[in-house]
């Protein structure tokens, strides 16, 4: 874009860099260079097939916008005789599921989810979702406004992503982890090009909203990154496991829109990408700030807790948790209070109790599995989410229709 700095990199090529990135992108250089080039390289991209889809379908109103995908999505294999060619190549690729995705490792992916499924929420929640919002990502939430309800949506829309893409079956072309993945590519997809249609952005400092190296790092964070909160947590993946998890969050990676080029493969270069991609990121500002509170002071309405109080103490649990979870250098940047007692320690005992109970008291054990899946239901029904494809219809969201 005109204007932009360029940057000599070792491999010789001129890059772009937004001047939010420069700083962090020449620590990062230091670390790991061929990943740091490639992440700021895509801070200038967003998602060209679903931008492309999102431009062609840019004259229906909603109504006929919803129907339109509706027909293309939930019926994938079905002909579109009316469809425009983009939307056609946007399924085509989302329905070819590539050559080393493994259906047995999904299952036991799914298998450990399962088994681990509130401290895998627990996680994301207080640390995953969290981190990823300590980005420039979070400018892009909040130029869109209503900062509570987006606190609200937001970790409903990455809570039933993440649990319907671990449920047997869910990421099969049509399934609703599927349909939901696609569901919440297309909505960023429709935000860029709200924001790019406005003067709230500068892209000379920020490169492209909802940006490929957002997507990396956000799923980094809900993969590689969210394993290790969760050991810290208590979760009793085992390496197999774990590395059946990554595997499921890559495959999810190439339908939400990472560039193939950056996408990771295993655990650790998930969490290579996590760091680096975090590393390139200027520090958290104030649309970080708000956003990172709107999420944890969000969790107690998720769970349903209504009474006011009761809703105060569980955001102040929360907010501790992800402190010990994030670490106090970028808590004290989102401006977390601290408490002297820990929350952790006592999360993990309670875990390692549990994992106890199941193998010395089996009945007692299935009875707690079942009650954890009823929870994990009643956090996934949030229907009008789920089955719903329509999209944001102005920039600000207060403006826009129902979506």
């Amino acid at each position: 874009m005109i204007g932009q700095p360029s940057l000599r990199v070792g491999s010789g090529e001129d890059l772009e860099v937004p001047t939010a990135y420069v700083a962090g992108y020449e620590a990062a250089r230091q670390h790991d260079p061929e990943l740091a080039d490639a992440y700021v390289r895509n801070t200038m991209v967003g998602d060209p097939l679903a931008d492309a889809v999102i431009r062609d379908l840019s004259a229906l109103d909603p109504g006929e916008l919803h129907q339109t995908l509706a027909q293309a999505l939930d019926n994938p294999h079905a002909p579109q005789p009316d469809a425009p060619d983009s939307l056609l190549r946007f399924v085509e690729y989302s329905t070819t599921v590539p050559d080393w995705f493994d259906a047995g490792i999904a299952r036991m992916a799914s298998r450990a989810f399962l088994r681990n499924s509130d401290i895998v929420l627990a996680a994301l929640v207080g640390g995953s979702i969290v981190e990823g919002f300590s980005t420039l990502i979070s400018k892009s939430f909040r130029i869109r406004g209503r900062v509570t309800n987006s606190g609200v949506r937001r970790l409903k829309q990455n809570g039933m992503q993440l649990v319907e893409q671990y449920l047997p079956g869910g990421m099969e072309p049509g399934g609703d982890g599927w349909r939901l993945t696609l569901r919440v590519r297309l909505v960023h997809a429709q935000s860029r090009y709200l924001i790019n249609q406005s003067d709230e952005w500068d892209h000379e400092r920020l490169g492209e909203p909802i940006s490929g190296a957002h997507m990396l790092l956000a799923g980094a964070a809900f993969s590689g990154r969210l394993m290790q909160h969760v050991v810290t947590l208590g979760g009793d993946f085992s390496d197999e496991e774990r590395e059946a998890y990554i595997h499921v969050w890559r495959y999810t990676g190439l339908l939400i829109g990472i560039p193939e080029e950056i996408l990771f493969h295993d655990f650790a270069s998930a969490c290579r990408a996590f760091e680096i991609g975090s590393m390139c990121e200027p520090p958290a500002d104030l649309d970080a700030i708000i956003m990172a509170n709107s999420i944890v002071n969000s969790a107690p309405v998720i769970i349903g807790v209504e009474e006011p109080a009761e809703r105060r103490k569980m955001a102040r649990v929360v907010t501790q948790a992800s402190r010990e979870l994030i670490g106090n250098e970028l808590a004290d940047s989102f401006m977390f209070p601290s408490r002297r007692r820990r929350v952790l320690p006592w999360m993990r005992i309670q875990h390692r109790a549990r994992r106890i109970v199941r193998k010395a008291l089996p009945g007692l054990g299935a009875k707690q599995d079942r009650a954890r899946f009823d929870a994990l239901m009643n956090f996934a029904g949030f229907e009008e989410l789920r089955y719903s494809y329509r999209l944001p219809t102005a920039l600000h969201d207060e403006q826009s229709s129902d979506w």
